[in-house]
């Protein structure tokens, strides 16, 4: 019989298959419970918990743990003596547990999954991490650059880019509020039920939410007795979790009944089914996603959602003669870096590079030019990036050579306005784009653009 695992480990296998799988950290987490057959919801609470605020802490347990190994790094520890060390220091350092008892749940881990060599190994180490201090880790850190990545947690080329950007002041802001919990929006599917009576249905079991004055149909979660996934609205499909900001930028299409709609990237399907309850139904829904696998999720959720909408696989970028056109409006909200949502997806803090911020904005223009060929009236090109590789030099370069089109500004009553230069660059659009911050506006990093012409 297997023996019940302690939740440092639970937390230290997700840790290994995530970076072994380079799944989403919540999926990781569903697949080690499950597979442990874990039930219990403290259990799952805590392990979901400590991974993530791990991996959000991961830049700066890191610089800790090679501070002190003096040498040897963690990326060039076995999986099961780097994991298991990086709990054990997030809980002496954040948690405020014990050491010896941080330490001795570690030392066995890793003395059972590896060996007693490692296991007096990590016990060393961890002696040494009790001892250190951030701020002497910082002390040696070779500029700048590095010392505001190492005590925020934040990828080199993250600081480097938004510090030209924001100024260190705003920069430091903004990675705060990346490492701390999101604020949580609902979406009322307005369709299935009205509004108010969400709200009251969702008091009755406990979650006080308040409706955002910007977006419609947006709810902040204010306080719950349960999570909001277990209540009745919830099950039904009255109401779904959505960031602001995507909500956001469907908002900006400002959908009409009886209107055509294309989401050329569409896959989970939030934004669409945003449009299709902003018009309570009345508009005609083409959804496009190249991968089978979110096609299914989107039906899923479509079906829970009661949205009607013809479901397409095709690569976004070559639609024409796939789709006849014809279409009134069109989201485009390609794949990117998620740069905009570290507080959400912790993860693609470490696993998308700059290299791949620059492969991305190949990808996101050639999507939108994909778009463009079937004519729509107007697109909102929007992503959860906040670089302007994605952002403004996407729209800049689109624009260059595309003279159907401008820009206007999108009447969205919230957010900020692009950026007018990056490098030896210039946008004179800026002014019309919308950006959204997790530290000014409670969101996700979002940038959106109303594109019209056609």
């Amino acid at each position: 019989m297997e023996r019940d695992l302690s939740r440092q480990e639970l937390t230290a296998e997700t840790l290994v298959l995530w970076e072994k799988t380079r799944m989403s950290l919540r999926n990781c987490i569903k697949r080690v419970m499950r597979s442990h057959g874990v039930e219990d919801h403290k259990v799952w609470g805590t392990v979901h918990a400590y991974a993530f605020e791990i991996v959000k802490l991961l830049g700066t347990i890191d610089a800790l743990i090679d501070h002190v190994t003096k040498g040897s790094s963690t990326r060039e520890m076995h999986p099961w003596v780097r994991n298991p060390l990086r709990v054990a220091t997030y809980e002496m350092k954040w948690r405020d547990l014990k050491p010896a008892i941080a330490t001795s749940e570690a030392v066995r881990i890793i003395s059972e999954r590896v060996g007693d060599g490692p296991a007096r190994f990590a016990n060393a180490v961890l002696y040494d991490v009790e001892e250190v201090t951030l701020e002497e880790v910082l002390e040696k850190a070779e500029d700048e650059i590095e010392r505001l990545s190492i005590e925020y947690s934040h990828p080199t080329w993250y600081v480097k880019h938004l510090l030209d950007l924001l100024g260190r002041d705003e920069l430091i802001e903004l990675m705060k509020a990346n490492n701390e919990e999101p604020v949580r929006y609902l979406r009322v599917n307005a369709h299935l039920k009205d509004p108010d009576a969400v709200i009251l249905a969702l008091e009755r079991e406990g979650v006080v939410v308040e409706e955002d004055p910007h977006v419609p149909l947006i709810l902040r979660v204010v306080e719950w007795n349960v999570p909001p996934v277990r209540t009745e609205p919830y099950r039904r499909g009255w109401v779904t979790y959505q960031d602001k900001a995507s909500a956001a930028a469907a908002y900006a299409l400002a959908p009409e009944p009886g209107e055509r709609v294309l989401d050329a990237c569409s896959a989970p399907g939030n934004k669409a089914a945003y449009v299709y309850a902003y018009t309570c139904g009345e508009v005609e829904l083409t959804c496009v996603d190249i991968n089978p696998r979110r096609i299914e999720e989107m039906k899923r959720n479509f079906k829970r959602w009661g949205v009607e909408a013809e479901v397409v696989r095709a690569d976004a970028a070559r639609l024409k003669g796939v789709l006849n056109g014809g279409f009134d409006a069109a989201l485009v909200d390609p794949p990117c870096s998620s740069s905009g949502s570290y507080n959400r997806t912790p993860e693609a803090k470490w696993t998308v590079k700059w290299r791949h911020v620059r492969r991305y904005a190949e990808g996101q223009l050639r999507i939108l030019r994909g778009v463009a060929d079937l004519k729509p009236g107007r697109m909102v090109y929007s992503t959860c990036s906040v670089t302007v590789p994605e952002n403004e030099d996407v729209v800049h370069r689109f624009l260059s050579h595309e003279d159907t089109y401008s820009t206007r500004k999108p009447d969205v009553p919230v957010g900020s306005p692009g950026f007018d230069r990056w490098m030896d660059r210039r946008y004179r659009h800026h002014r019309h784009m919308i950006r959204l911050w997790p530290h000014r506006h409670m969101t996700e990093g979002f940038c959106v653009t109303l594109l019209e012409g056609g």
